[in-house]
């Protein structure tokens, strides 16, 4: 999946020329809907997460007039409905590369990245017991490198205003940790990757 991102990025260089100026440098606000989570978390099974909204922001800016570099954060809090609907919160730094078609009020790309993911996980009382007597203790999930590819469109509504929608998947794997009956720590391969959907208001300067 990583070699598929790093493709995509490479072709996006190819494949778009530069064939108008376009509004290229600002930021955008953005709204997240984040849903179908993976739950993979090796022998302990596969855990069931809720599909849940989120927002973020990025800047970005051209280098030339199709390709922009995008340095964003995002937030979304998703729950385990198998640990009495424990919130898992999820933070993302990301940078990416947007490769696309400038066509007079559209702005039309695909691209891909990277970034950082803070997971912080937090246990309801129930779950914590819950999980003792599995003999699991102390759980918690590492950050870790994440990966995303996106296509979508962007509309200039005037000189400084445009709106996006957007369409991302991200691959996000880590690993859950937790002490055993005998305070070992052990691990567990967990993979969130999951699908967005994206829509926001973007301001060029």
């Amino acid at each position: 999946m990583r070699i598929l991102v790093l493709g995509v990025i490479l072709l996006s260089f190819l494949w778009f020329p530069a064939v108008l100026p376009a509004q290229s440098t600002g930021f955008d606000l953005h709204g997240i809907y984040a849903f179908d989570f993976d739950g993979d978390t090796g022998a302990l099974g596969e855990a069931d997460y809720d599909n849940v909204p989120g927002g973020g922001a990025s800047f970005f800016f051209a280098f030339i007039p199709s390709v922009r570099l995008e340095f964003g954060a995002d937030w979304i809090e998703t729950r385990n409905k198998d640990l009495d609907n424990s919130h898992l919160k999820i933070s993302p730094l990301t940078l990416g590369i947007r490769a696309g078609l400038p066509l007079e009020r559209f702005y039309l790309y695909l691209g891909g990245g990277l970034g950082y993911a803070i997971y912080r996980l937090q246990l309801t009382g129930d779950a914590e017991r819950d999980l003792a007597t599995r003999g699991i203790y102390s759980p918690g999930i590492d950050s870790d490198i994440t990966y995303f590819a996106m296509v979508g469109a962007e509309m200039t509504v005037s000189e400084h205003i445009g709106l996006r929608m957007e369409y991302r998947y991200s691959w996000m794997r880590t690993e859950y940790k937790y002490d055993d009956y005998l305070g070992n720590e052990e691990e567990e391969d967990l993979n969130l990757d999951h699908q967005q959907l994206r829509a926001g208001l973007v301001v060029y300067f």
